[in-house]
């Protein structure tokens, strides 16, 4: 039944593009905050801001039959205030071609897709 109305395209989650792409969380507006996820199951994480550049490399898996991607040493780089920390999980959402880690928290979790 909703499968043919303009609101939804690609699979069940909205997707028009695979997982594999290039991601930027746009939380803190004066970082760089990438999240690069490979065709190999591997990503790489690269944050910088002013003179401080962060990195860091993990492993991913995408769940079968559902939205969910599964990451191994995925890091939150950005400064959050320790309540919101404590929210971040390492399993997100590939929902409408981003990643969303937490429903509704919006631009401190999320990565954007930017290619």
């Amino acid at each position: 039944m909703f499968s043919s109305c303009k609101y939804f395209q690609g699979d069940k989650c909205n997707n028009t593009h695979s997982v594999i792409g290039i991601y930027e969380n746009v939380y803190d507006k004066s970082a760089k905050n990438h999240l690069i996820i490979n065709n190999d199951g591997t990503f790489e994480q690269e944050f910088t801001k002013e003179n401080i550049t962060k990195k860091n490399k993990g492993t991913w898996i995408k769940g079968k039959e559902n939205c969910r991607i599964y990451f191994k040493n995925l890091k939150l780089f950005h400064q959050l205030p320790e309540s919101n920390k404590k929210l971040f999980s390492q399993n997100g959402m590939h929902r409408s071609n981003n990643i969303v880690f937490v429903e509704d928290m919006g631009r401190e979790f999320d990565f954007y897709r930017v290619k």
